[in-house]
Order: structure tokens, then C-alpha cells, then sequence
């Protein structure tokens, strides 16, 4: 991702086979990098992961990308969608792009989390490009 500049990986040693966390931006984005099949299980360590960086480092805005997700995370969807998205949002994370897997099925779920979801103004793309400059295009 050669557009994401001044991006420092941070630790997160226990989901790093499926999700990479970088700060950008002098700590006003997070990237948050997922990979592979992202199960119940995965998807909940991954969002605590992320919780536990933005308890750390506060970041208002997340570029949360999909496009290496090669499956979908049934089981979850309530969670997220009611309890992730409150957190982040009570860590003081305002926006979230949500950029998508190719699969068909992970972009289902992602639209099911967007309906339960709450206070943090969360945008949808294919592309990390159009998400990144919708994130940097906010004050």
C-alpha cells in the first residue's frame, strides 16, 4: 500500500497470522490489515486486538481493510456490529472505512455488521485507495 504514508506497524503479536494494526497519519488513522478466513473466534481477538491499540493510542479514524480476507465470520456479526463498534466509538474512533473482501459472502456480513452499528460513520469501499482518501479528506 505505497499511498499510506508514514505507516509504523504496531504490536500485536497474538493475531499477527491474520491481522496487521499500523498507525498512520501521526496516529490519527489505524490500519487495521486482516488476512485468511476470519472466523467467530478471529474476528473477536482481531476487534479486541484493535480495542486494546486505541485503549494505547487513540486513532478517530480506521482504515479497516478486507481485501486479503478469504472468508466470512458467521457467529460474530452481532458482537461487532453492538458491542465492537461502541467501544471504538467510547475510545473516540469517529470514522471507519470498511474496505472489502472479493468475496461475495464476507461483503454480506460487513453489510449486516454496517446495519447494527451505531455512532462511529462507517463508509463502504472496494478499493484501499478510495477508502484512504475518504479518511484523509476528513478534518
Amino acid at each position: 500500500m505505497e499511498i499510506i504514508k508514514d505507516k509504523r506497524q504496531l504490536d500485536a503479536p497474538h493475531v499477527a497470522d491474520f491481522l496487521e494494526l499500523y498507525s498512520c497519519e501521526d496516529d490519527t488513522i489505524l490500519l487495521a490489515d486482516w488476512s485468511g478466513v476470519v472466523d467467530a473466534t478471529r474476528a473477536r481477538k482481531g476487534c479486541n486486538a484493535v480495542l486494546d491499540t486505541l485503549q494505547e493510542r487513540p486513532h478517530t479514524k480506521i482504515l479497516n481493510n478486507n481485501t486479503k480476507v478469504t472468508g466470512h465470520y458467521p457467529g460474530a456479526i452481532n458482537w461487532v456490529g453492538k458491542v465492537w463498534f461502541p467501544s471504538m466509538y467510547d475510545l473516540g474512533t469517529r470514522y471507519f472505512a470498511w474496505v472489502y473482501s472479493p468475496a461475495i459472502y464476507t461483503q454480506l456480513s460487513t453489510d449486516e455488521i454496517i446495519k447494527l452499528s451505531s455512532k462511529v460513520e462507517i463508509q463502504t469501499f472496494y478499493q484501499v485507495t478510495d477508502a484512504w482518501d475518504w479518511l484523509i479528506s476528513i478534518p
